[in-house]
């Protein structure tokens, strides 16, 4: 189906059966006809299995009419899932986090991604012979623009952190827009993930130094529902993730053409698609380190005020739906 392009986030509220309504059928009712879902996502590598899954037939070969909506970032793709005008959502698990720190009901249903390697990190301008982030950022105060409320922003914390810097000016910025603004010089330094990350480092060259970090945090990305209508629609999930789980087999068994669907989703060219491919591990998973990074990241957000110091952490197990990807894989399922 035809990828809905959708500059900002459209609420539509609706019903506990979701924007798709009695179209899906729920539990193991399953009908003949294929059951239409719309799932939000940001349009990008991270992306790459649920675009694969939708190329190539694989929902369709389980009975699913997939609407891929896509968002400018994973969080919208999530507060439109909330809002009621999706049925599901991937997003980066740092808005997981927060949100279910705010008390919404909703579950993670599996990782889109295994692991990333690297796909978060620091470029900076090169500054003479300071080439460790220690010596760069107390040489003189930095500007350091990031996309806040995401992976980004808790990967700059964790760095500024682990190298004891604290004289730097941090300014929230597009992710889009983070190459053109230390190309232009306007700031010092960037963290962001792929493929921005990777145009900045292209477009600069020699004149770029990177500062990266994969033991400290790599973000992940995750499938999202609400809690009612996963529990309501337990064999559409299912489906979902059988798909993802063929799309995983195919990925693997054909790279290159992969690639090309990756291509042809976010019109990367082949330079860019070559350069970052091999920092995801494109794999359903709901693994322990999405458990270590909620509960790293619900610390994070007390201590930066983004929630009230006095919220409760909760346990991110509950906000963990493993019973459909158990079904799928139980090797998928570590946690």
């Amino acid at each position: 189906m035809i990828v809905v392009i959708v500059g900002i986030v459209l609420v539509f509220p609706g019903g506990p059966q979701g924007p798709t309504g009695a179209a899906i059928v729920g539990g193991d009712d399953l009908g003949a006809v294929n059951e239409t879902i719309k799932i939000g996502i940001q349009t990008g590598p991270a992306n790459t299995l649920v675009m694969v899954a939708e190329d190539k037939g694989f929902f369709d070969s389980e009975g699913l009419d997939v609407e891929l909506v896509e968002f400018t970032g994973g969080k919208f793709a999530l507060q439109a899932l909330f809002a009621g005008s999706l049925d599901m959502a991937v997003s980066g698990e740092v808005p997981v986090t927060l949100s279910s720190m705010q008390g919404i009901e909703f579950y993670a249903v599996s990782q889109v991604v295994e692991k990333t390697v690297n796909e978060v990190r620091l470029v900076a301008l090169r500054d003479g012979d300071l080439n460790d982030p220690k010596s760069y950022f107390t040489a003189k105060k930095r500007k350091l623009a990031t996309s806040f409320n995401g992976g980004p922003e808790f990967y700059t914390y964790n760095f500024l952190k682990k190298y004891n810097i604290t004289d730097v000016e941090i300014i929230s910025q597009k992710p889009e827009d983070t190459p053109a603004a230390i190309i232009s010089g306007s700031v010092d330094a960037i963290v962001i993930f792929d493929p921005f990350a990777f145009i900045a480092e292209s477009k600069l060259g020699e004149k770029a130094i990177t500062f990266k970090d994969d033991s400290m945090y790599s973000e992940l990305y995750v499938l999202n529902a609400r809690r009612d209508w996963t529990l309501s629609h337990s064999a559409v999930v299912e489906k979902v993730l059988r798909a993802l789980s063929k799309a995983s087999e195919y990925v693997e068994a054909n790279p290159e053409e992969s690639k090309a669907v990756l291509m042809r989703y976010t019109k990367m060219d082949k330079e860019t698609v070559d350069a970052i491919w091999n920092g995801y591990e494109f794999k359903p998973a709901l693994n322990e380190l999405l458990l270590k990074y909620l509960n790293e990241e619900a610390e994070w957000a007390k201590e930066t005020g983004k929630v009230d110091k006095g919220t409760t952490i909760p346990d991110f197990q509950e906000y963990v739906y493993s019973d459909a990807l158990s079904a799928v894989n139980p090797d998928f399922v570590t946690i």
